[in-house]
């Protein structure tokens, strides 16, 4: 029984050395291996250029197509290249444009012709000029997404008119002529004769379309002009029938408007209430319809249809079908 016993002990110890020795084995085998695995990674990692104070130019078809100066560049082969304080130009060869453009801080995605440029940027083409906090423009679809203290001013192409606006995304395609600003839209209108007057507004989201000179706001619309103030659903206007016998702006969902006059009783508010709205620009007139409801001092106005005209103290009610209560002081 005791040699046995020794038997056992002589194969567990055996046993005990094998597996110690194929911890010993296996770790001399896979240090080489791993250190091979590295030196590979090592070898497949992108490679960088790093370079300061440079002139950058990105070449297509043997022409220039981005061309910047930066404090300093970091590029990684034909993928894409980071900048600071970059400042150039982007040639559009097929549409023989260029937009000039600058920021703090930029990446240029070469092979999918995109620029991301951050802080501080500004973008100025022959027709408007951009500026935003963040701003991404792919050059191939001719769209500029820009986020964060957004600025668009530029000239409609038809009516001539300036246009200025504020807020806090926006997304436009320059060369097609339009674009949709969201958040906080705040902006004006100035005519091209400036004693024409100049037409300030506010909104949720505003889209603009320079081809058909025709503006679009929703979500709490607030414009104002001269001396009144005209709050509404949503809205359009169109700039190109300032001076047309055209309706040169249309209001609609709960509009209201606050108008200060001079009358013979001294400067008294006219308040207007209607569904929908129609201005005629040249003609300083404004059609109300829908459950329309004019108030001056205690005189009431009601009506299916009625015309007000700016700085006159004169109501046109065009249906017989009326409500007309006025109170007017003795002479």
């Amino acid at each position: 029984m005791m040699n046995i016993r020794d038997f056992k002990s002589i194969i567990i110890i055996f046993l005990y050395f094998v597996f110690n020795l194929a911890i010993v084995f296996i770790g001399l085998t896979t240090e080489p291996a791993k250190n091979e695995s590295n030196q590979l990674a090592k070898s497949l990692a992108p490679e960088f250029t790093e370079i300061s104070q440079l002139e950058y130019f990105h070449l297509k078809d043997s022409t220039p197509q981005m061309s910047l100066s930066a404090e300093h560049m970091k590029s990684q082969n034909e993928d894409f290249a980071e900048f600071t304080v970059p400042k150039g130009v982007y040639n559009y060869q097929e549409k023989n444009k260029l937009i000039q453009y600058e920021a703090l801080e930029g990446i240029y995605q070469k092979n999918r012709e995109i620029l991301v440029l951050s802080k501080n940027v500004k973008i100025h083409s022959e027709k408007s000029d951009y500026q935003a906090d963040h701003l991404k423009y792919y050059f191939k679809k001719d769209v500029i997404v820009g986020k964060g203290n957004v600025k668009f001013e530029g000239e409609d192409p038809k009516s001539k008119d300036f246009v200025s606006i504020k807020s806090d995304f926006m997304r436009a395609k320059p060369e097609a002529q339009v674009s949709r600003f969201k958040g906080n839209v705040q902006g004006s209108m100035e005519r091209k004769r400036k004693y024409e007057g100049k037409m300030t507004f506010a909104s949720s989201v505003f889209e603009f379309d320079g081809n058909k000179s025709l503006a679009n706001l929703t979500g709490g619309v607030h414009l104002k002009r001269d001396n009144y103030d005209i709050t509404a659903g949503k809205g359009d206007i169109y700039l190109e029938n300032y001076n047309k016998k055209l309706k040169y702006f249309v209001l609609n969902d709960d509009v209201k408007v606050l108008e200060k006059l001079e009358t013979k009783q001294g400067l008294q508010e006219r308040k207007a209430y209607a569904e929908r709205l129609e201005g005629f620009g040249s003609d300083q007139k404004m059609i109300l319809t829908g459950a329309p409801r004019v108030e001056m001092g205690k005189d009431i106005i009601k009506g299916y249809r009625i015309t007000i005209r700016e700085n006159i103290d004169l109501v046109e009610v065009d249906d017989a079908m009326s409500d007309v209560q006025v109170k007017r002081p003795k002479d």
